[in-house]
């Protein structure tokens, strides 16, 4: 299915090589087309990539051959070869980043592009991925990410800073911030125990990955921006406030909401110091980011209205909450920045099975078990939604919980957040005229293993197809398969590069496993290492025999290189998470360990049973490659099947 809205395809066969000359094209936009360029000469190559602006003779040539009147939109471009050039005309520095990836995009298998000419632009004006701080040796992969988010044509980044970026007023934060998440690191899960199973209350999520357990300087902060900037990318950043505000509490337990949790993570709304220590932090990071909008958190805001200091106030939650919010929102509109925050407390959420979430009275039992010990009510705090100044941008990420509570938020101007469109039904009609995108989140480390098996490289691939194909109507199933077949391609594609540049650097296996695992997010302190993750999914190795007789080993992981035989197929309804502890039980059209494999392999459906087709990196190109054989795992209690080999 194509993903542009006015083209003509012809068999032009214009190869893209590494002859095609790319000295007018953005620095920024020159490795990605590196990493594409066939290193096979071609009698038609593509001379050069050209860049125009756009003027009537282009906008004449198109409205003529697509028969629609040409409109100058933000970010719009137009391709068309000419004289043995393909040339990319645009009106501004995103069109013409997304013209060039699109070229990018159009390649066929043998790195030909074949259109007369291709003319497209956004329907979203927000596409927007969400991370942590990356740390210090995680800065190559957040590149590697903008890249990629440059090549599916995003245009929007959200960083997490909390404790992980230099604060030269408080350097304390910065110091309790390393303490903090190095005792939270002590084992993969600890994170999870102490905030869902250890204290009679609800708490907040640990963000222990963020910047690495660290921090960046302001300068390294600055360039992570600058890398962004250039290929087109805004940068918001996410200042965790009320809520989620660990960081700011570890040296300060006096402003804690909770005065008896000895890892707090609220702090008082009605302490005027967890103000000016919230301005303080608020100041730097302005000076660094130079925002636009900052997102101030407030999810999960669970303890409200507890502490003596706050109750002897004799107002209800929700007024608390407006008042905190407008203080903030106040704040930062006398620096010039708009407010962002998550909005599920906003909305009264009841699900099917009487369940209570985001701003309804929440009942509160043991390990989120309703049949367990209950502890107690968190105050419903929805009604604030008619206190607050309308200009507010919410981040809605209670979507999922279904379209009826769309309307709720009509009056303020709407983001999809944790975006993950694969999951929805009747995007555009849920826009409304209020909601301008979505934006995909990676609650873990900015490491290619998290942001592959926590699907955030699917989900961002699946939403630029609502954020800007106009005939893809997602609520057909025949249309969805068919961009899922393309997605599970086109992510292959972008990991290994053109098939012309194979040659010797890969060995090429078909292989799945009968190994079952439950399927969760690598979050709330998880991590992808360690004798826990060995023992959950490490499935056994290749061994290469070369012809020298030397041998090199590959070792394979459920969920990074291969997945379940059994896996449901897309289509089917099928448990995200599969989570008694995450809100709503949320339903998807294709099952996440299709999606955490998506990436690294292409799965394929033989006969009923699901294969995936991985490339193996050859350790030794230079040598010629004998044999090639699985050893599974000892002790293993599950079967290992190799398909098919090639190499």
């Amino acid at each position: 299915m194509k993903f542009y809205k006015y083209g003509k395809e012809e068999k032009l066969g214009l190869k893209f090589t590494v002859n095609t000359l790319l000295d007018s094209v953005p620095e920024a936009a020159t490795n990605s087309l590196k990493r594409f360029a066939s290193e096979i000469s071609s009698e038609n190559e593509i001379k050069s990539l050209v860049l125009k602006p756009i003027d009537s003779e282009i906008i004449a040539y198109v409205e003529e051959n697509s028969g629609c009147k040409f409109e100058l939109r933000d970010e719009c471009f137009i391709i068309r070869p000419e004289d043995g050039n393909v040339v990319v005309y645009s009106a501004d520095k995103p069109g013409t980043l997304n013209g060039l990836m699109t070229f990018l995009r159009l390649l066929d298998d043998d790195n030909c592009f074949n259109y007369s000419y291709v003319w497209d632009y956004p329907t979203s004006s927000f596409r927007g991925v969400k991370i942590y701080m990356p740390g210090r040796d995680e800065i190559k992969d957040y590149q590697n990410l903008v890249d990629m988010m440059m090549y599916f044509r995003h245009n929007t980044i959200m960083i997490e800073v909390g404790g992980s970026m230099e604060y030269k007023r408080h350097p304390e934060i910065n110091e309790a911030w390393e303490e903090y998440s190095a005792f939270m690191s002590e084992y993969s899960g600890k994170a999870i125990k102490l905030q869902n199973h250890t204290y009679p209350w609800r708490k907040n999520s640990i963000h222990v990955y963020n910047g690495g357990g660290s921090y960046l300087t302001q300068d390294e902060v600055r360039g992570l921006i600058q890398y962004a900037n250039d290929r087109g990318i805004k940068v918001i950043p996410e200042v965790p406030s009320s809520s989620h505000c660990d960081y700011m509490l570890i040296r300060r337990p006096d402003l804690a909401e909770r005065p008896e949790d000895p890892i707090p993570d609220t702090f008082c709304i009605s302490n005027p110091e967890s103000y000016e220590l919230l301005f303080d932090i608020f100041d730097e990071v302005i000076d660094v980011f130079d925002p636009e909008v900052i997102n101030v958190g407030h999810d999960e805001f669970y303890s409200i209205n507890v502490c003596d200091r706050c109750r002897k106030r004799l107002m209800d939650a929700d007024d608390l909450f407006a008042e905190d919010l407008t203080k903030i929102h106040d704040y930062l509109a006398s620096k010039g920045v708009k407010t962002m925050f998550w909005c599920d407390k906003l909305l009264n959420v009841l699900t099917e099975d009487g369940a209570n979430f985001g701003g309804a009275i929440n009942y509160m039992y043991m390990n989120w078990n309703t049949k367990g010990k209950f502890l107690g009510v968190i105050l419903p705090t929805w009604q604030a939604r008619e206190k607050l100044p309308r200009d507010i941008i919410c981040m809605n990420w209670f979507w999922s919980f279904g379209e009826k509570y769309d309307e709720d938020l009509r009056e303020y101007p709407v983001v999809f957040g944790n975006f993950r469109g694969e999951g929805m039904r009747n995007y555009r009609r849920r826009c409304g005229n209020n909601t301008t995108g979505g934006m995909c989140s990676n609650w873990a480390a900015t490491q290619p293993v998290y942001l592959q098996r926590n699907r955030l490289y699917f989900s961002m691939a699946y939403n630029e197809n609502l954020y800007w194909n106009t005939e893809y109507d997602d609520n057909n199933d025949k249309q969805f398969e068919k961009v899922i077949d393309r997605l599970f391609y086109e992510l292959f594609r972008y990991k290994y590069g053109p098939k012309d540049n194979y040659g010797n650097k890969y060995i090429e296996v078909l292989h799945t496993t009968d190994r079952y695992e439950w399927y969760h997010e690598l979050v709330d302190g998880i991590f992808a290492s360690g004798p826990e993750y060995e023992k959950d999914y490490f499935l056994g190795e290749y061994e290469i025999t070369f012809e020298d007789g030397s041998t090199e080993r590959k070792r394979i992981y459920r969920g990074e290189q291969v997945g379940g035989s059994d896996t449901p197929w897309y289509g089917k309804l099928s448990d995200v998470h599969g989570d008694s502890e995450n809100p709503g039980h949320r339903k998807a059209r294709i099952n996440a360990q299709l999606g955490e494999v998506s990436y690294s392999t292409v799965p394929v459906l033989i006969e009923g049973k699901v294969f995936y087709k991985y490339l193996i990196k050859n350790p030794c190109p230079d040598k010629k490659v004998k044999d090639v054989k699985f050893i599974i795992a000892e002790n293993a209690e599950w079967q290992f099947e190799v398909k098919d080999i090639k190499f």
